[in-house]
């Protein structure tokens, strides 16, 4: 080990206590504990390439929520919410000839047998469970809508007779906006997806699945030119974002580059700026690798935590490279500046961190495991950059060598000039009037996203898939399938509970009727069906399909009889006939329609009989509904459990109400301002979003903490709160400058990114990013004009300070101070603690 010139700790403060147990095993023990960590890494980055993406539906939705727990009780009556939709357009004429029948048919057969589709459930035109009824001399006849006989194949040439029978039967099926398109121009397939395969046991791979439809597509399009195929739900949208991370590990490293170019600016060397980004890629790779340690894998909704983790890293990586230099433009050795810097930003830094990690992990509370899973993830890579930042860094710096020694102080001197009175300016931000001014402003903005929270959407704001870009395949093609369908992609599924064979006691079919007709008379509904709707037609056909015989007889015989005719397969009622589906077609699953849906149902419950209950919800607007409540309960209790940890570390940390408030004041500002964006901008806080509000609130704080840190030095020296200020610019204020605006620029890229939810986040965390730095720099001080005593120091233990700005005798020494701040005479003394 080197021999140290700096003289040893001796203080009896909490903070030096800890030093003198953490300072020996980062300097004196620097080569064993290298090695350690060089070793961890390593197994961690084998740990990291093993990880792989991790999707899944039922992840995405609120299990506990008691939409949820309705819609496990009934799943295997009616079935999931997990849906692939398929549709098949003829670019000219209509489905009725061979050339489209035939592709239809094999692409049917391949989806059919495709693992993950639970074929029971599917639902096409060449499926047996589709069917029509006719009334014929004699009583009725029913059959399949495509004949039996129907052999399909590329060779496959069905009689004119048979097209027609097809044609006919179609027709006769009711199926015309359903599965076949308004201008028979097309058909559907949908088909339900088994999470888990119940022969083999084991979870579907939704990104193979994915791969493969899109081979499908490919593959009968190249068959048939004259088709188009349109493809969506959960895996199509985990299929596209994954194959956007391509583009969004690109992304990653243009942020990575730009910021190495600007911190190579910043600090005037190549290998000092080579450090922090050292720092931050090895705790990303620590992120992974502890997530696949611990058994996770990479969601798509969380590919950009470690973009997150990234700004994190750099943030206090430019902390510590920006007070490094200080040190050796102090004219200390590369040692002694790192254990300089060790000792002053360590405390500050890590309890930064910690809170970090808190508020991260208190987000776990949401009981969506998407969520869960992102907060591990970011909890484990702010806690790598304890490990990298703290320890790792300092070590490196022990060893960096900076070539021409004498040219690189100079050039730090200038730096240190051209900056000074830029500092000395904005220090007066510490002025009453000015003070006034800044917290007026902040007053504006406060009101401002106060009238704005309240119009934030909490789920989708937007028609289609908003984590898409709007002109997308998977949005077009959603595009597509709404304006050929009568029925569309969305729905509800409506719960009918009663007793046992209550669906035969007129009084609940009475009341599940009017139930029917108070939703297609709710606003957002296109369309209600259940099994009551294909009994009526029955009993209209059994009556000659007069008019007035669209309805259902009282008689239970009769009734029963009815429901009989409708193929179990269709999953309308459970056995004993104790509920029934009514599923409600939905025009999109914008959160006020959804929200205005299930006040519909509830107001309908509240009013009605007692007969019946229509119990909420399943369908993929029902799994909507569940997440959209969840988000909308936990959101603001989530966000208040962050700020409550952040204010807990900040009180350990600084052991001042004042000090406090001066921090989470603007960091709360921000946080407002960020939901009133959002509400600007139609972007919904959902499963997607809310982890990055809160996440981005974590990044914030540390801004804070280091400014807060350095002002609190300066006054517990005796300046002023303007020279302690003025300090803090020329110390940490002007590293914390530089990361929002590096950060800023490098999330700015995310602009052009092909992941809509990337672009939307990117829009936020640039102005998180740099809305938390001017916080920093000019709400803070300004609140301490307000809240710290300006010139008692003796809240600190100190005796009272002197008051530069008033004193005539000490103008001279101040002239000093600015041109050198960082001075040192030998025994200690700055020259800042002189005046």
């Amino acid at each position: 080990m080197p021999e140290s010139k700096l003289p040893p700790l001796t203080g009896d403060t909490w903070t030096d206590r800890i030093l003198r147990v953490v300072e020996p095993v980062v300097f004196a023990a620097r080569v064993p504990t290298h090695i350690v960590l060089l070793v961890i890494t390593a197994f961690l980055t084998y740990q990291a390439l093993l990880t792989k993406p991790d999707a899944g539906w039922l992840k995405s939705i609120p299990i506990q929520h008691p939409y949820m727990q309705k819609f496990i009780e009934y799943f295997e009556d009616f079935g999931g919410a997990n849906r692939l939709i398929i549709t098949v357009m003829a670019k000219d004429g209509d489905i009725y000839n061979a050339e489209y029948l035939n592709t239809f048919k094999a692409l049917n057969d391949e989806i059919f047998f495709t693992p993950g589709v639970d074929r029971l459930r599917m639902l096409s035109l060449f499926t047996t469970n589709v069917a029509y009824v006719e009334v014929v001399e004699g009583g009725l006849k029913g059959s399949p809508v495509m004949p039996p006989e129907y052999l399909g194949g590329p060779d496959f040439e069905p009689p004119e007779s048979m097209i027609r029978q097809i044609r006919s039967n179609v027709r006769k099926a009711g199926i015309i906006g359903q599965l076949v398109a308004d201008n028979e121009n097309g058909a559907m397939i949908t088909a339900e997806l088994l999470e888990i395969n119940p022969q083999t046991g084991e979870k579907l791979d939704y990104i193979k699945l994915a791969n493969d439809l899109e081979a499908m597509r490919a593959k009968y399009q190249e068959m048939n030119p004259n088709i188009t195929i349109h493809m969506i739900g959960f895996v199509k949208i985990v299929g596209d974002i994954v194959d956007a991370i391509v583009m969004v590990v690109g992304f990653f490293f243009i942020a990575l580059f730009l910021t190495m170019l600007l911190l190579w600016a910043y600090t005037g060397s190549f290998k000092l700026s080579l450090l922090p980004m050292g720092c931050s890629i090895i705790a990303v790779i620590w992120e992974f690798g502890l997530l696949r340690f611990f058994g996770y894998g990479i969601d798509p909704y969380a590919i950009l935590v470690p973009f997150l983790v990234l700004s994190v890293s750099v943030s206090h990586g430019v902390q510590y490279a920006n007070a490094w230099v200080a040190e050796i433009d102090a004219g200390r050795n590369n040692y002694d500046a790192s254990l300089m810097t060790f000792r002053r930003l360590a405390i500050p830094g890590t309890a930064a961190l910690i809170t970090d990690v808190a508020g991260f992990a208190t987000i776990y509370l949401i009981e969506i495991q998407t969520i869960q899973e992102m907060s591990l993830n970011a909890a484990f890579g702010v806690a790598a950059i304890i490990i990298t930042n703290k320890m790792l860094m300092p070590i490196w710096l022990t060893y960096l060598k900076i070539g021409d020694m004498a040219a690189f102080r100079e050039k730090q001197i200038k730096r240190e000039h051209y900056g000074a009175a830029l500092w000395q300016k904005l220090s007066y931000v510490t002025r009453p009037s000015s003070a006034l001014v800044i917290l007026g402003i902040s007053a504006v903005c406060t009101a401002w996203g106060v009238w704005k929270y309240p119009q934030l959407m909490i789920g989708d704001a937007q028609e289609g898939v908003p984590e898409l870009r709007p002109d997308s395949r998977y949005n077009l093609d959603a595009k597509s399938i709404v304006e050929n369908f009568d029925l569309g992609t969305d729905v509800m599924i409506v719960i009918a509970e009663m007793l046992d064979y209550g669906c035969v006691e007129y009084a609940a079919v009475d009341e599940i009727d009017r139930f029917q007709w108070h939703m297609k008379n709710t606003e957002g509904v296109a369309a209600v069906q259940s099994i009551m709707t294909a009994a009526q037609l029955v009993y209209s056909g059994l009556n000659d399909g007069r008019v007035n015989s669209f309805e259902l007889p009282r008689n239970k015989a009769a009734l029963g009889q009815l429901y009989n005719m409708v193929p179990p397969s269709a999953a309308m009622k459970t056995v004993t006939c104790d509920a029934i589906a009514i599923m409600i077609f939905t025009e999109d699953h914008k959160a006020t329609t959804i929200a205005r849906i299930v006040d519909s149902v509830k107001e309908f419950n509240e009013k009605g009989t007692g007969q019946v209950h229509f119990a909420l919800a399943s369908g993929n607007v029902g799994v909507m509904a569940a997440t959209n409540e969840e988000v909308e309960e936990e959101e603001l209790p989530v966000v208040g459990y962050v700020y409550l940890v952040i204010v807990t570390f900040l009180w350990l940390s600084f052991r001042s109400i004042p000090m406090v408030i001066a921090v989470v004041a603007p960091l709360s500002l921000v946080s407002l301002l960020s939901y009133g964006l959002m509400a600007q901008l139609d972007i919904g806080l959902k499963v997607a979003t809310l982890p990055v509000v809160a996440l981005a609130a974590g990044i914030g704080v540390d801004y804070g903490i280091y400014v807060m840190s350095t002002i609190k030095e300066g006054l517990e020296r005796g300046l002023s709160l303007r020279l302690a200020f003025e300090r803090t610019m020329h110390k940490t204020g002007k590293a914390v400058i530089f990361t929002g605006i590096s950060l800023g620029g490098s999330v700015a890229t995310w602009l052009f990114s092909g992941l809509q939810f990337q672009v939307d986040m990117g829009t936020l965390l640039v102005f998180m990013f740099t809305a938390n730095m001017f916080g920093a720099i000019l709400i803070l001080p300004a609140l301490c004009r307000f809240l710290i005593p300006i010139c008692r120091a003796e809240m600190f233990g100190q005796r009272s300070c002197i008051d530069p700005e008033e004193m005539e005798a000490v103008k001279a020494d101040l002239r000093n101070v600015r041109q050198k701040l960082t001075g040192d005479d030998g025994d200690g003394a700055t020259g800042e603690g002189k005046a």
